[in-house]
């Protein structure tokens, strides 16, 4: 089981950090006698700490890594989700710790991520694209539009494939209202008359 490395970082925690983190699982009179290797992973885990605990602490990515957690995925076992990504000092931590590729495999799994994600720095960050984002609201186009809404208007269809937008359920109602003509996906995502039609443009 990882624990606490301090040769990975030469943040101590401060007192207030440190009863951020036991507050609720421990007694406020044994904190001040945990020692600072002590809060590591397998304190975090074994005492349930909550995750608005953990960010009333602002213990990075970083920090995280050196007491134990090993992933990306790490941090979402702990309760970090994509709206965390939306910081951009989380976002580069966590980029830092593990790479943007895992970070984009631990956290962008569903509609709600990619509606978290969408319009914010973590796609630079991460290089995320709006493709990426349609692919993982496929099936939800309530989610689909809120990422669209999001975009550049009228221009983030740019380099998305057309099967990614069939795929997230948007129709040619929508695409409409949200500045997307027939020529203008034609043009963006490469549709075919086919395709056009199955969006629902006649």
């Amino acid at each position: 089981m990882p624990t606490f490395d301090d040769s990975m970082t030469s943040r101590s925690l401060s007192v207030h950090q440190k009863f951020a983190l036991s507050r609720g699982v421990m007694a406020p009179s044994s904190v001040a006698s945990v020692a600072d290797s002590e809060f590591d992973l397998v304190f975090l885990r074994s005492k349930q700490v909550p995750i608005v605990n953990l960010r009333v602490a602002k213990l990075s990515p970083l920090d995280l890594k050196a007491r134990g957690v090993t992933s990306a995925v790490g941090l979402r076992e702990l309760g970090f989700d994509a709206l965390d990504l939306t910081k951009p000092d989380f976002c580069s931590g966590a980029v830092a710790a593990f790479g943007a590729d895992a970070v984009k495999h631990a956290f962008l799994l569903d509609p709600s991520d990619a509606v978290a994600l969408a319009g914010s720095v973590a796609l630079v960050q991460l290089d995320v694209s709006i493709n990426r984002l349609l692919t993982a609201c496929a099936g939800n186009p309530e989610a689909a539009r809120a990422v669209l809404q999001q975009s550049t208007r009228g221009a983030a269809l740019d380099g998305v494939e057309v099967g990614a937008l069939l795929d997230s359920g948007l129709r040619a109602p929508a695409l409409v209202q949200l500045g997307y003509f027939q020529e203008t996906i034609a043009e963006q995502t490469g549709a075919s008359r086919k395709d056009l039609e199955k969006l629902g443009f006649r």
